[in-house]
């Protein structure tokens, strides 16, 4: 796209931006600055803010939990694609004209007293015109409803998971509700006891280290572009990194989305492109079976879809497509040099039976048509329903202890790393595991709270690996 043309569509997009106007709500140039057109409600801010080399920030911070709901940046190529990029945050926006109730959760073993509960606290709320809104859930299904949710009541039968539910849903408000208010529905002491917890919990930090140490200095002679996708309550994160060629950061995005599109990956290569024209590889991360460059992943409607042909011919450049588990496990191997074969267990979201990513001997381990990891398919598993299992803290043990079991009986790793949100501590794992395999033949267990470094740096590595391979194959004899 030529400046003049590319210009034009940016003043096009901008004029089309500044007829949105809507009684719900302001919608403004900013007075600090003309590059950025400001939509704002009472409870978020949303902006569009224009760059140079056409690239477009689009964002919404709700103003009641101080998060982002929606941030990306993409190169404009087209009015179509900036209209629904667009038409995606007006949507976040909407939903915040008004004030969002303080969303209630109450939780016991059934669901069934906490449901009659709820609803009377429902009748009475809206009595007193109280911004509450409550609902029931049974224990089996707390923690995977949760994330919808600003604060926890747990009835008296049930608050023996008290101090696990506040480790595991660490961003939100946990409480018991009283023995005696349970028994009467007090609904009285229950709007007492919630008015001082409207302000949303501080999330737990999300500081990663900028850098990991090597266990010996990878010197790409270009630049590597890597992209890797995470999942995180309801929405979708999307990073993307390029190291330089003494592993330093000169790079880093991220994108948050509430669905996921090839016009994503599109997006994040555009802008990357725009601003590092020289790069010649890049690596994308994402769960799912790959297989010679196709993805199936059903649950995000891919079915064996060809995500490096439709790459490749989009932008002209090399693509390689790694599972999100092989990527973290190879970024924790090249980190440190205790551990010579360890195996991953990943299970990103709850409810979900997760995969492995492990490597023998400093060798990564895919299998044919690079199945291996699928644990979802191991016979012992395909006894008992894993979904509805993997739901509650008692259920992830028996399952991650079972799935781990495997793993030592036929690989044998060295170090068992394990990334699960429903597990807090490692020694009722242990005592798990020992049910199937005697303790002396467990070995070393360390759970991974974040795992965006190890995925990027894996990522990073797999393209290095990439590249030597290919110089070696080009190479004269």
């Amino acid at each position: 796209m030529g400046d003049s043309s590319g210009n034009a569509l940016i003043d096009q997009f901008r004029q089309w931006v500044l007829t949105r106007t809507s009684p719900n709500y302001k919608l403004f140039v900013s007075e600090k600055d003309e590059n950025v057109i400001v939509i704002e409600t009472s409870y978020c801010r949303g902006e569009v803010t224009f760059f140079p080399m056409n690239i477009i920030q689009l964002a919404v911070l709700n103003l009641v939990t101080n998060r982002h709901v929606f941030y990306l940046h993409f190169q404009m190529h087209t009015l179509e694609h900036a209209i629904n990029l667009f038409g995606e945050m007006l949507e976040c926006v909407q939903e915040l004209t008004a004030k969002p109730p303080v969303r209630v959760l109450l939780s016991c073993t059934s669901g069934l007293t906490t449901g009659f509960f709820a609803q009377k606290l429902n009748e009475s709320a809206q009595l007193l015109s109280l911004n509450y809104e409550f609902s029931a859930v049974s224990y089996g299904n707390l923690y995977q409803s949760a994330s919808q949710y600003d604060i926890i009541l747990l009835a008296p039968q049930i608050s023996y998971i008290y101090d696990t539910a506040r480790k595991i849903l660490h961003d939100k408000r946990v409480c018991k509700i009283p023995p005696k208010t349970f028994a009467t529905y007090d609904v009285r002491a229950v709007f007492t006891d919630l008015e001082p917890l409207h302000q949303p919990a501080i999330s737990r930090s999300r500081a990663y280290p900028g850098k990991l140490p090597l266990k010996q200095q990878i010197k790409p002679h270009i630049k590597i572009l890597t992209i890797g996708l995470l999942s995180e309550d309801k929405h979708y994160l999307f990073t993307s990194r390029i190291y330089n060629e003494h592993n330093d950061i000169i790079y880093d995005e991220v994108s948050i989305k509430s669905r996921i599109s090839l016009e994503d990956i599109y997006d994040l290569c555009d802008m990357a492109f725009a601003i590092y024209p020289d790069i010649q590889l890049t690596g994308l991360s994402m769960p799912g079976i790959i297989d010679e460059g196709r993805l199936t992943l059903l649950a995000q409607g891919f079915d064996e879809s060809n995500i490096l042909e439709c790459l490749s011919k989009k932008y002209s450049r090399k693509f390689i497509l790694c599972n999100d588990a092989n990527c973290i496990a190879v970024g924790y191997y090249s980190s440190q040099d205790q551990y010579h074969s360890p195996s991953l267990l990943f299970q990103p979201s709850i409810g979900s039976a997760g995969g492995v990513g492990s490597i023998c001997n400093g060798r990564l381990i895919e299998g044919y048509k690079h199945v291996a990891g699928e644990i979802q398919y191991l016979p012992a598993n395909n006894k008992i329903n894993h979904t509805s299992l993997c739901l509650t803290p008692e259920g992830a043990l028996a399952w991650v202890a079972q799935s781990i079991a495997s793993l030592i009986c036929i690989l044998g790793p060295d170090v068992l790393l394990l990334s699960s949100r429903l597990i807090v501590q490692t020694d009722e794992l242990i005592r798990e595991i020992g049910k199937y395999i005697p303790t002396k033949y467990i070995p070393d267990i360390i759970q991974l709270r974040e795992v965006k470094n190890y995925m990027l740096l894996g990522q990073m590595i797999l393209c290095t690996e990439e590249l030597e391979s290919h110089e070696s194959e080009q190479a004269p004899a």
